[in-house]
């Protein structure tokens, strides 16, 4: 088992360079927020080239710190994971750690609680199945970052995907924004959002620190209508977020943007754009990988001792599967007996102009533009639900200049009086009835069904019996168009509970994005 090293309080950061001197093999260290403070360190006198370094590394990973959720920053060094909780979850270590009782605490230890109970189909399958060969089904954002976290703890992976390329569904877009558009309360969604936006970010600046398919300029998410002033009025309130996001008039806006804004909004200054095809090629570069394009999951199922697919390439046999396939859910064996709703979307792509060159920073609200990457900016995107349909529409083109005239009139007359010719991305976005990702292992549904039947007469009625789980069978899907920002922690959280290490999200977040929830729904509501 991996050691595990506590502080409740923050070490100054001469205990902490000594202590790593100290430890060099494999660890997580958890540190104790307090509060809402800011965690920072000052460098001692006469400090050392390593203790400069390793301040430089805590204010990078410190630099999308969340109070509100579990911060879990992989490989902050060598041989090193780092856990910044807020209080509360340092209360509940044992979500995440399967052994609390072994952590060595530095400090006083922080008292635990460990009393919550869970209804049967909400806890999670006991995994004693070392993974020798994972399967995953699509090659999208979540594909590609579930193989690659997988791949991180060891494991061999086999990728199918019955496109030519990869990224070419939902996470097709030349480019997409990410930030976190949160609530103002401490919604699940809300706490999701951050702490994966956090990931994301740390994850982009690990894969590609030269910046060359992402751009860290930030985002302005502009007050586009009542409704949206209020949300950030209220987000703004939040003053120990200001690391995050502050408010800025219309004047401090087109200071940052680079070109006139009309009106105020809040600037996340740590929100970035990025190329997602560029992404997804980056996460399956992994040693421990082997993608295979155009092979479509044709037959699935599990023979008593491993899952097996049958595709128009042949079998493919492995231990575990992780179903991935976003819009094509409906279609895939398995993972399509549980019900989800689809998006369409289609962004546009325009050649940057002299003018629109200006622009220094992405602009959300009604839609969004970022700034011009390799020429182009994209531009867009169009949300009509029930629509599976991803060809490409002349009339979205349209809609999506329409909503750029409302984001920025002088971005518009630059780039759409030019007579561009049409060019962008058309795609169908997978969601769930609660907008919340769908993560973790999956049920078998006509057993579900059997099971908990009695909730169709009354939800609260006491079922104990062991819910019956699919073996070793896992989704990440459902991202809807937050993707950019949920799907890498949620690869995250699939790898440890099917690898049997720390997993990053809270019970909370678990239960929120657990698939079986989908079909505990239906049996409620007598839906099929």
């Amino acid at each position: 088992m991996t050691p595990i090293y506590a502080w409740a309080t923050l070490p100054t950061l001469a205990e902490l360079h000594d202590f790593l001197v100290q430890h060099q093999h494999a660890k997580h260290i958890i540190v104790c927020l307090q509060n809402t403070h800011f965690p920072t360190f000052r460098l001692p006198e006469n400090a050392s080239n390593s203790q400069i370094q390793l301040l430089q590394d805590w204010q990078e990973a410190t630099r999308c710190l969340v109070f509100d959720a579990v911060n879990y920053i992989a490989q902050w060094q060598p041989e090193t994971d780092l856990w910044l909780l807020p209080e509360y979850a340092a209360q509940h270590l044992h979500e995440h750690f399967r052994q609390p009782e072994n952590i060595v605490w530095q400090t006083e230890s922080v008292p635990q609680n460990t009393t919550k109970s869970l209804k049967s189909w909400q806890r999670q399958p006991e995994n004693t199945t070392t993974p020798q060969n994972v399967l995953i089904i699509g090659a999208g954002i979540a594909g590609a970052a579930t193989a690659y976290e997988l791949a991180q703890r060891g494991a061999k992976v086999s990728v199918l995907e019955r496109a030519e390329q990869v990224a070419q569904a939902g996470s097709g877009n030349q480019q997409g924004l990410l930030y976190a558009k949160i609530s103002a309360h401490h919604t699940e969604q809300t706490e999701l959002l951050l702490a994966g936006y956090g990931y994301t970010r740390r994850l982009l600046q690990r894969l590609f620190p030269e910046q060359n398919v992402w751009g860290a300029s930030g985002i302005v998410h502009l007050n586009h209508n009542a409704t949206e002033t209020q949300r950030n009025e209220k987000l703004a309130q939040n003053t120990h977020y200001q690391h995050l996001y502050r408010p800025v008039s219309a004047a401090q806006a087109s200071q940052i943007a680079g070109i006139p804004i009309a009106q105020d909004g809040l600037f996340w200054q740590q929100g970035a754009w990025l190329n997602p095809p560029s992404v997804v090629r980056a996460l399956l570069q992994h040693d421990n990988i082997t993608l295979h394009t155009q092979t479509a999951a044709q037959h699935i199922w599990h023979d008593g001792k491993n899952w097996r697919v049958q595709s128009n390439r042949g079998e493919f046999v492995g231990s575990h599967i992780v179903f991935c396939t976003g819009a094509d859910n409906a279609q895939t064996p398995i993972i399509g007996d549980f019900p989800f709703q689809v998006i369409r979307g289609q962004t546009s792509v325009a050649t940057a102009t002299q003018g629109s060159l200006k622009l220094q920073t992405a602009l959300s609200g009604a839609s969004y533009i970022s700034p011009a990457w390799r020429g182009e900016h994209c531009y867009g995107a169009t949300f009509i639900n029930n629509d599976a349909s991803s060809e490409w529409r002349s009339a979205d083109h349209i809609r999506n200049g329409e909503e750029l005239a409302q984001l920025n009139p002088i971005l518009h007359d630059e780039l759409i009086n030019n007579r561009q010719p049409e060019k962008g991305h058309a795609a169908v976005r997978c969601d769930s009835h609660d907008h919340l990702p769908v993560v973790g292992a999956l049920g078998d549904v006509a057993a579900m069904r059997d099971v908990y039947a009695k909730f169709a007469l009354d939800k609260n009625y006491r079922i104990n019996t062991p819910c019956p789980y699919l073996p070793h069978a896992y989704t990440n899907t459902a991202h809807g168009s937050r993707g950019l920002a949920t799907a890498p922690l949620c690869a995250a959280e699939i790898a440890a509970q099917i690898c049997g290490t720390a997993q990053p999200l809270s019970e909370r977040l678990r239960q929120a994005v657990n698939p079986n929830r989908l079909i505990i729904r239906q049996i409620v509501y007598g839906k099929r």
